[in-house]
C-alpha cells in the first residue's frame, strides 16, 4: 500500500478520491503520493514519487461521455453547473505543474547531472499523465482524447480496476523517458522535501520524533547479538541480485548442497516487468528448476516464512532494501536470522543500500 500525503486529505472532486484509493491501494509501499501539494503556487492534483522510477504528475478529471462537447489540442469546451465552459487541455495542465518542478528540483546540485551528455538535466524522470476516471478505453477512442493527449498517458476505468494493468501502464509511462538505478537516501529526501516541505520544530524540554529515532537506531547498533549462519551480499540492480541467487539455486541443486530451499522476499513489489514473485519464478522455470526432480523449492512472502522454514536446508531472503518499517525487520526478519525460528544457511540480498543494510553489516562484522 503506498504512502500518502496527507493520510486523510478532503476531495475537491469524486474523482479525485476515486484516483486516490486506487493509488493507495494499487501501488506498493515503495511509493509516495502526494494529493495537491503546492508547487511555485500552483496544485498539481497527485504527484507519485519512487526513487526507483522517478516523478509521475497526474491530472485527474471526472468527465463523462455527456459532459465534454468539444476536444482541441489547447482548449476544451465542456458542461459544467449547467452550463458551457472553456478549460485547458489537461494533458497542458499536467505539463505546466511539471515545468514547474523541474525548475525547482533543478536548484539542487545533487539531483542534477554533474558531467557527460546530460550535464545540467535531472537525474531522474518526471513524468506526465491523465486520469478519465468515469471513461472507458473505448469511450477515449470514441472522443477522440488520443489524438490530443498521447494514449500511453492516457488512464481510463478499466485501468483502476486491474492492479497489475494500473503498474503496467506507470512503468510505461516511466520508461518511456529514461531509467534510473535508484536514488541515494540523500536525493530521496531532498525531493520529498521539494515536493511537501516539512519544517521541524524543537521546543524546549521536547524531543522531537526524529531524534527519538537516531537514539532507539543508535541503540540497536551497540547491541551485539550472535547471528549464524548468515550472509549479506549487495547488488547494483535487482536484475543482477535475482539472476545471482537463481544461479545459487542451480548450484546447490547441481552439488547437491541443499534439496529444499526456500526464497522469501519482504514485498512482492512491482518491478518494471511484473512482481519480484513473478521475476524470479521466470528464472526458476527458465532454468528448469521449478521441476527439478528431488528439489523442493519454495517461494514465500517474508510474513508467512515462520510457517515454512524450519524443514528448510538453504534460505534466501531477497529485495531486504524494500523493508522500510522498523517494526517489520523486528516482528519478520529479525527472528529468522538470530536462530530463533530457523538454524539453517541464510543468504540475504538487496539491490540498494538502506538503513537495514547498513545495520545488519555492521552487525555482522561484529561476530
Amino acid at each position: 500500500m503506498a504512502y500518502v500525503i496527507p493520510e486523510c486529505p478532503t476531495f475537491k472532486t469524486r474523482g479525485e478520491e476515486k484516483l486516490f484509493n486506487a493509488l493507495k491501494a494499487n501501488l506498493d509501499d515503495l511509493w509516495t503520493v502526494y494529493y495537491e501539494p503546492v508547487i511555485n503556487g500552483k496544485y498539481p492534483d497527485f504527484i507519485l514519487f519512487h526513487e526507483y522510477y522517478g516523478i509521475l504528475i497526474l491530472e485527474v478529471k471526472d468527465y463523462t461521455t455527456q459532459t465534454i462537447l468539444e476536444i482541441r489540442k489547447d482548449y476544451w469546451k465542456i458542461y459544467s453547473d449547467g452550463k458551457e465552459v472553456s478549460i485547458k487541455n489537461p494533458f497542458s495542465q499536467a505539463i505546466e505543474y511539471r515545468n514547474e518542478l523541474i525548475n525547482l528540483l533543478s536548484k539542487h546540485k545533487e539531483l542534477v547531472e554533474q558531467e557527460g551528455n546530460f550535464q545540467g538535466k535531472l537525474k531522474f524522470p518526471v513524468a506526465v499523465g491523465c486520469v478519465f476516471v468515469d471513461l472507458t478505453a473505448s469511450d477515449i477512442i470514441n472522443l477522440c482524447i488520443d489524438q490530443v493527449i498521447p494514449l500511453g498517458q492516457l488512464f481510463c476505468m478499466e485501468d483502476l480496476e486491474d492492479s497489475h494493468v494500473f503498474n503496467e501502464k506507470i512503468n510505461g509511462i516511466m520508461e518511456k523517458l529514461f531509467t534510473i538505478n535508484s536514488l541515494s537516501r540523500e536525493e530521496a529526501r531532498i525531493v520529498k522535501q521539494v515536493i511537501y516541505p516539512v519544517i521541524k520544530v524543537n521546543y524546549s524540554g521536547q524531543v522531537d520524533r526524529s531524534l527519538k529515532e537516531e537514539q532507539q537506531t543508535g541503540k540497536e547498533e551497540k547491541e551485539r547479538k550472535e547471528i549464524l549462519n548468515v550472509q549479506l551480499i549487495s547488488f547494483e540492480h535487482y536484475v543482477d541480485e535475482f539472476y545471482y541467487v537463481v544461479d545459487r539455486v542451480h548450484h546447490l541443486c547441481q552439488t547437491g548442497a541443499a534439496r529444499n530451499i526456500t526464497i522469501a522476499y519482504p514485498l512482492n513489489r512491482f518491478l518494471r516487468r511484473g512482481t519480484v514473485k513473478e521475476f524470479i519464478s521466470d528464472l526458476l522455470k527458465s532454468r528448469g528448476l521449478l521441476a527439478k526432480r528431488g528439489l523442493t523449492l519454495k517461494l514465500f512472502e517474508l510474513e508467512q516464512l515462520s510457517d515454512y522454514c524450519r524443514s528448510t536446508d538453504y534460505l534466501f531472503i531477497v529485495d531486504i532494501n524494500s523493508i522500510r518499517s522498523t517494526a517489520v525487520y523486528e516482528r519478520q526478519l529479525r527472528p529468522i536470522i538470530e536462530g530463533k525460528i530457523y538454524n539453517g544457511p541464510i543468504m540475504l540480498t538487496a539491490n540498494k543500500p538502506s538503513w537495514l543494510t547498513k545495520k545488519l553489516k555492521n552487525r555482522l562484522a561484529q561476530r
